[in-house]
């Protein structure tokens, strides 16, 4: 083969062989799933005034959800689902025992929602909770994408 017909030949294959690659990886990320990440909405939740150390409130999230905010320290806020693991009860809070309750099965959660003891299979459901001065703020998921 001559020099001239070689590089001819390798000028009309190089560009063919970017757009196979091309259509190649396209074809794949055509076909294979993306992993959705979630959306969440940053909501206004109450002012810390409005509970005690060891006191709680029940909210709902934008989709209805129940959960209780549990001031456990002087600027400390977690905000955890009411719905029990276990087989779906609603859980509520024992301020006098620092620890959430499930009567149906006797479940017991740490304040973080962790399982202490009782039947259920893992902790309660968390949220993310900002405190910004006196004012908690709650992150909500709203969507996937």
């Amino acid at each position: 083969m001559k020099r001239k017909d070689f590089i001819t030949s390798l000028f009309a294959f190089i560009p063919l062989g970017t757009g196979f690659a091309g259509i190649t990886f396209m074809g794949a990320r055509f076909i294979t799933p993306r992993k959705s990440e979630k959306l969440y909405r940053k909501i206004f939740a109450m002012n810390l005034d409005d509970i005690e150390v060891n006191e709680s409130k029940p909210f709902f999230d934008l989709t209805g959800r129940e959960l209780v905010l549990v001031r456990t320290g002087e600027n400390d806020v977690r905000a955890i689902s009411t719905t029990c693991t276990h087989l779906g009860c609603k859980v509520h809070w024992e301020a006098d025992k620092n620890i959430f309750f499930c009567p149906c099965h006797n479940g017991v959660f740490s304040p973080e929602g962790a399982v202490i003891e009782g039947p259920p299979p893992r902790p309660l459901d968390t949220y993310r909770v900002q405190v910004e001065g006196k004012v908690v703020y709650l992150y909500s998921q709203i969507a996937e994408s």
